[in-house]
């Protein structure tokens, strides 16, 4: 978020707030699965078919999360926005996840669906019909990556972005490149990006940079 909000901050004459929503460990399948994607068509094994069976709000749980974060700090901007009015434009929506989707390969194969409609519902819900969306590609372990289900997610991700009615609302950045090894990295966590502070600077960068240009504003030379 600090290399997005440097990118959003300096191309804006406005004050710009950032939302944060972030929990770990989480799916696009399951845990953000959006209402319309309906219930997974699919077992999840039996632990986790007799914890839904349990309790059902567990899909798309963070779904509504994300929801209820956002509608939260809009409803503190005074607060949260020194000098503010209240007044708020809904300007863009960062999207960065899908390792625990990658590593599943039932997940994997329902992402590109699952993701027009979590754009889709999420755009409902806010109110916001044509809210632009950039998606942050799951790149961890970089250009070299030839796993079937990584780069069948990878694809996925970068197919949304091609569906007609996103035109001109939806882009989706590539992040391979930006992948640095354990060695010039912190640790070893690979689906953390190894912790690598110029890694995820990176990322919030040119995702600022692709949000600039739904929003039609100048490009960095």
């Amino acid at each position: 978020e600090l290399g997005f909000g440097w990118v959003m901050g300096n191309a804006l004459d406005e004050p710009v707030l950032l939302i944060k929503c972030a929990w770990g460990g989480k799916s696009l399948a399951v845990d953000f699965r959006p209402p319309s994607a309906g219930r997974p068509p699919y077992s999840l094994g039996a632990k986790a078919d007799d914890a839904v069976a349990q309790d059902p709000a567990i899909v798309g749980r963070y779904f509504r999360e994300t929801l209820a974060l956002v509608r939260a700090a809009l409803a503190r901007v005074p607060e949260l926005v020194p000098g503010s009015d209240g007044r708020y434009e809904l300007a863009g929506f960062g999207w960065h996840q899908g390792w625990n989707d990658r590593v599943n390969e039932k997940f994997t194969a329902e992402y590109e669906a699952n993701f027009v409609h979590f754009v889709r519902d999420m755009r409902t819900a806010l109110g916001a019909p044509t809210l632009p969306f950039v998606v942050a590609e799951t790149g961890m372990t970089g250009l070299t990556e030839n796993h079937p289900r990584a780069l069948s997610l990878m694809r996925a991700q970068a197919a949304v972005a091609t569906h007609p009615e996103f035109k001109g609302n939806v882009a989706f950045v590539s992040t391979r490149e930006f992948w640095r090894t354990a060695e010039h990295s912190p640790n070893n966590q690979g689906y953390h990006w190894n912790c690598n502070a110029e890694t995820y600077f990176l990322i919030g960068a040119a995702t600022g940079e692709a949000m600039k240009q739904l929003l039609g504003l100048p490009s960095h030379p």
